[in-house]
């Protein structure tokens, strides 16, 4: 596809416009939902991706408690952007805020359907997060934790092995009960806030645990995301542990 695509979303929050700018406008806040951020030595964001991947950003637009805008590193306007990122924060009666992204680029190859389709399930989720962030877990620091590994397994075959690892049916629906036993890490109790194509998601006392897979065109990626809130814990250690749990259980097969 060579002409620029826009992908829009939506979503109403219950949380003030300046709880849901802090929640996309600070590395602390976009880790709260989204991915582990940090800003760089050049006062540029930077997000962890998992399996050793980070993405840098270029802030492009800045309108505080408004607007904002993300651009590919080294961008010098949202038009020319490989990618741009763009949040806008409207606060409305009765005390909601209603958080509103637009993402524009450029996909490559005959597979960007597929990957639109990928991106906007995956805003999402995301957006399912910070909604969940807000209604339990508001105002509580986080722990990030991302894994990720490939995997050559199609994407039937490496949900059932998710489903089994994690001790859960396959018919698994939201508000249902569960106890998660992934070998090697400790068991995990909460209710199944996401179940959808492709994700699997589990809402405890102090966490939201996040489980991904896909597989298209000879591959696929599987992820665990979760977010640790008010909890010492040591991210780094926390990482290693479900990387090397997601290693374990989804070794490539030579193609």
């Amino acid at each position: 596809m060579t002409e620029r695509w826009r992908l829009e979303k939506e979503v109403e929050l219950r949380a003030t416009p300046e709880q849901v700018w802090e929640a996309v406008s600070t590395a602390p806040g976009m880790s709260t939902w989204f991915v582990p951020h940090e800003i760089g030595e050049d006062g540029q964001p930077f997000g962890d991706f998992g399996g050793g991947n980070t993405q840098g950003g270029t802030i492009l637009a800045w309108e505080p408690g408004r607007r904002v805008v993300y651009g590919a590193p080294g961008s010098e306007s949202e038009e020319s952007a490989p990618f741009a990122l763009e949040f806008l924060v409207e606060g409305r009666e009765g005390g909601t805020t209603v958080l509103r992204l637009v993402q524009s680029g450029f996909f490559d190859g005959e597979s960007w359907e597929d990957e639109y389709e990928g991106t906007s399930k995956g805003w999402a989720i995301f957006f399912h997060n910070l909604a969940q962030y807000f209604e339990f877990f508001a105002g509580l620091p986080v722990t990030g934790v991302v894994a990720m590994s490939i995997t050559t397994l199609d994407t039937e075959t490496l949900w059932a092995m998710f489903y089994r690892e994690l001790g859960v049916p396959a018919a698994v629906a939201v508000g249902d009960r569960v106890k998660l036993t992934p070998t090697g890490l400790d068991a995990i109790s909460g209710v199944v806030d996401i179940r959808g194509d492709g994700v699997l998601g589990v809402r405890t006392d102090n966490a939201l645990y996040r489980f991904s897979g896909r597989a298209a065109y000879g591959h696929g990626m599987v992820q665990a995301t979760h977010y640790f809130y008010g909890v010492d814990m040591d991210r780094a250690e926390a990482t290693a542990a479900w990387q090397g749990w997601l290693e374990r259980l989804f070794v490539a097969q030579p193609g």
